[in-house]
């Protein structure tokens, strides 16, 4: 039974009811994030009605879902399945143009809304990376009850005579405040602000600043009234870069602390300490010597600083994602692959290889020379082999050093003069394509960003490998049939 009787609903209306079962459910499943979908009017598209946890600036890619689209919420609804993914690499593996967009730590649920024969819509849930990857009985349970009370209350709005579908724009819950302080506690909560070190601020679930001491003004050279109320990135024309945002978007996401490094013209370095939770993002602002020094030594618990080459990769990627439409041939999928991959991830090398006729093929490499490439060619998918293993398992291999590879293949021979290695499964559509291999000359930890990354990236590359060799197969059809058909004179 819904918490209040759903009132006559018209086109993009969604029952009020709805809010409170949401709020509840996740307030006591710990989620981060939760949303409801519904379908458009004519059922092929699932539209985001209701939005919990996160602000709809960021929420605004995924406004709209395609129902035969490949993410989380489409295959639920179209399934009919409580669809969960555990971590970064299973998002990567799974989803891999999400990934791209999503490339920070966290877990998910999507479930379908049904009653009896009709599909009212979507549930996606998001919980902190600190929540376990595997989804336990009691909360499967809890999804499932929670989805079907918000489908009695979509059935019981219909049968009252509305017409629920949603609007141009989700509703947004308010986030419900932790404390409530008086006047006096607010104005001591103020002092005991302007006192400490350096300089702090607060910023909403928008991102707008709702509170900046006069020193933290002072750091970042403009006045109080004209921060209050305003993006930082808005204000500041040097902090909107990508990876300040890249950051902002980590922390709000992920629920984890973080922390960047921006110069403000023209010689201020200042290093940024993201603290968020739900209601917002508390901000430490710290003068430092130079870009390279990530953890200043007055914060006595500084934030963790990104990878340094979270975004360059990331930049490179977008790249990687875009040159992939254009790619028409095999060739030209190995080209561009090898151009934008090696500096996303810092390799030194790659080699691309396709399963054809029982065998691992190698279709391109970079880095590598063709006597040593000839050596590989040609491995029967019976062998045992880290590029033949990620074929056929569809599981990805990352070592740090060639130890770690000796210990997981005692035959194998150090010939490429490598430190480290990342083999990479190709799989579209549930199909395996291929392999991608990575070197790199120095041994490597593979953090689980970096893994994610990459990942990522061998989706893109099996999809457009998939496309490429289909159209290389019939360009060579159309020439078999023009050589045998048209006249010989």
């Amino acid at each position: 039974m819904s918490d209040a009787t759903p009132e006559k609903t018209c086109a993009g209306c969604v029952p009020e009811a709805l809010d409170p079962v949401l709020s509840r459910f996740t307030r006591e499943a710990g989620a981060s994030v939760s949303a409801v979908y519904l379908p458009s009017p004519d059922g092929q598209v699932l539209h985001l009605a209701v939005l919990s946890g996160v602000s709809w600036q960021i929420a605004t890619p995924w406004a709209q879902v395609a129902l035969e689209a490949t993410t989380p919420v489409s295959d639920a609804v179209r399934e009919r399945r409580l669809v969960w993914i555990g971590d970064q690499e299973e998002l990567a593996r799974r989803y891999p143009q999400l990934a791209l967009v999503l490339p920070h730590p966290f877990t998910m649920a999507a479930a379908p809304i049904t009653t009896g024969p009709t599909a009212w819509g979507g549930l996606v849930l998001h919980w902190p990376a600190t929540h376990p990857p595997v989804l336990d009985c009691d909360e499967q349970d809890a999804i499932t009850g929670v989805c079907d009370h918000l489908g009695l209350i979509l059935q019981q709005a219909v049968s009252s005579g509305g017409a629920v579908s949603p609007g141009s724009e989700p509703r947004i819950l308010p986030v419900p405040l932790t404390c409530a302080a008086g006047p006096d506690e607010a104005q001591a909560a103020v002092g005991f602000a302007e006192r400490l070190p350096d300089g702090c601020c607060a910023l909403d679930p928008d991102g707008r600043v709702t509170f900046i001491t006069t020193s933290a003004a002072d750091l970042l050279g403009v006045g109080r009234p004209d921060l209050l109320g305003v993006r930082p990135w808005e204000a500041l024309p040097w902090l909107d870069n990508p990876v300040a945002e890249d950051r902002y978007r980590a922390a709000v996401l992920s629920r984890q602390p973080t922390s960047f490094t921006s110069r403000r013209p023209p010689d201020h370095w200042l290093s940024f300490h993201l603290y968020p939770d739900t209601s917002g993002i508390s901000v430490r602002i710290v003068p430092v010597s130079s870009a390279d020094l990530l953890a200043p030594p007055r914060l006595v618990h500084p934030a963790p600083a990104a990878g340094p080459v979270r975004a360059p990769a990331l930049y490179h990627l977008m790249h990687l994602a875009a040159a992939l439409t254009e790619a028409v041939g095999v060739r030209d999928v190995v080209d561009r692959v090898a151009d934008q991959i090696l500096p996303a991830c810092g390799a030194q090398a790659l080699a691309l290889l396709a399963a054809e006729e029982g065998r691992l093929r190698i279709i391109g490499y970079r880095g590598y020379t063709g006597e040593l490439m000839d050596r590989f060619d040609n491995e029967p998918l019976t062998s045992d082999t880290p590029a033949v293993r990620v074929l056929t398992t569809g599981v990805p291999s990352f070592f740090a050093t060639f130890t770690d590879l000796k210990e997981a293949y005692p035959p194998a021979v150090l010939q490429d003069d490598m430190a480290a290695w990342a083999f990479l499964p190709l799989i579209t559509s549930g199909r395996p394509v291929g392999s991608l291999v990575l070197a790199y000359d120095r041994p490597r930890s593979f953090p689980a960003d970096e893994r994610a990354v990459v990942i990522s990236a061998a989706g893109l590359i099996a999809q457009a490998l998939d496309r490429a060799r289909l159209y290389d197969a019939k360009h060579r059809l159309a020439r078999n049939l023009q050589a045998g058909l048209l006249p010989r004179t």
